[in-house]
């Protein structure tokens, strides 16, 4: 089976999301699965290296410059399919969905997986993701073309396929929803009590502050005005509150960052190295605006805080987490002048729990949902 990908850089969402996916795939279920990447000329040889050093099986390959060519690519794909006897595609998002599918049309490939990341259109419409107005324009039919003429689906969220069947007229046949999964660095046994009060103290955090984590960039979907207006509030009436900024940018006008400095921890590190830092937090920050984008996503920051036994302080709406907070007690929903305190370990430990029920691709609920995907495309 060829694990498909169009446009996607190496980073620590493709390693939890394709290359941790292929080896499950691959251990799991004894799948041979082939990695076949196509990314932009203008980086490809760190591509090439990056994604062929972390999974052997790939194929990178660079693709026609300017996504507006797209389509041009599944001459290369054809190639791929013709000549290594590949039939089966699990294609990662609506372009190398179409790629697949096209070939399908021409008899060359048998089946097709549509791996939905989001809401496309909607994505692509709301936050400029592509400044090329004919992808843009193309995009609502491109997707469509995606869901339905695909084999089996696979949607990150409930409210995604709710979405995809009012704008799309879809009829659920052979989808299977599975969230954004952890990444194998956050598999492993959660930290002891003692050695988490340790790791605080020597960062220099008192017993009775209460920290945040912000883990992300400041992208339009990632809201960061809003999260930025909510911490200068929270600052203001708390002088107990601290920030830990998980991020590579630091957001020119923020307001917290004028005047709350002191009391901000900036870092930014290896994908490796994320869930040390994010262990030393009381809270995860999801807070993002009601767009369409953000109301069917499956952000991986939720599953990774929760990994890491943080409270999550979510909008209301995103994507199917924000009832899962509310149903599980592993966080509170977003309000102006909403109460912060202390997080007990004992709550920690249930939220590490919780993830790794939900949230490992190895474990039993996710298992049976890859198996049923394999299933339909077999």
């Amino acid at each position: 089976m060829i694990f498909l990908t169009y446009n996607d850089n190496y980073s620590g969402i493709y390693k939890s999301q394709v290359v941790d996916v292929c080896r499950f795939l691959q251990k799991e279920f004894l799948v041979n699965v082939k990695l076949v990447a196509f990314v932009s000329m203008r980086s490809y040889s760190v591509q090439k290296k990056l994604i062929s050093l972390n999974y052997t099986n790939s194929l990178v390959l660079p693709m026609f410059p300017k996504v507006r060519f797209w389509k041009l690519n599944t001459i290369i794909l054809f190639l791929v399919c013709l000549f290594s006897g590949e039939r089966k595609i699990w294609a990662r998002g609506a372009f190398a969905a179409n790629m697949a599918t096209s070939l399908k049309k021409m008899k060359l490939v048998k089946s097709v997986l549509f791996d939905a990341r989001g809401a496309y259109q909607a994505e692509l419409t709301e936050y400029n993701v592509v400044a090329d107005s004919s992808v843009v324009n193309a995009i609502e039919q491109t997707e469509k073309n995606a869901l339905l003429k695909s084999n089996a689906q696979l949607a990150v969220s409930n409210k995604l396929v709710e979405w995809w069947k009012v704008k799309y007229n879809y009829i659920p046949a052979k989808y299977t929803t599975i969230p954004c999964t952890l990444s194998d660095f956050f598999n492993s046994g959660f930290i002891a009590e003692a050695e988490w009060f340790a790791k605080r103290e020597s960062i220099g955090y008192a017993k009775d502050d209460i920290v945040l984590i912000y883990s992300g960039s400041s992208a339009g979907w990632q809201s960061f005005n809003l999260v930025d207006e909510f911490l200068y509030d929270v600052f203001s009436s708390n002088s107990n509150v601290k920030l830990i900024f998980l991020s590579n940018e630091v957001p020119k006008e923020s307001k917290v960052f004028q005047v709350y400095s002191d009391r901000i921890t900036t870092k930014w590190v290896k994908p490796e190295e994320v869930s040390s830092v994010l262990i030393i937090a009381d809270y995860g920050l999801l807070i993002r605006e009601q767009s369409v984008t953000n109301q069917v996503a499956s952000p991986v920051k939720f599953a990774e805080y929760l990994a890491c036994g943080l409270q999550v302080l979510i909008s209301e709406g995103i994507g199917d987490f924000t009832n899962f907070v509310k149903e599980q007690g592993c966080g509170k929903v977003f309000s102006k002048g909403i109460s912060l305190e202390n997080v007990s370990f004992a709550q920690k430990t249930k939220n590490n729990q919780l993830a790794r029920h939900y949230f490992l691709k190895e474990s039993d609920v996710n298992k049976q949902a890859y198996r049923k995907l394999i299933d339909a495309i077999n």
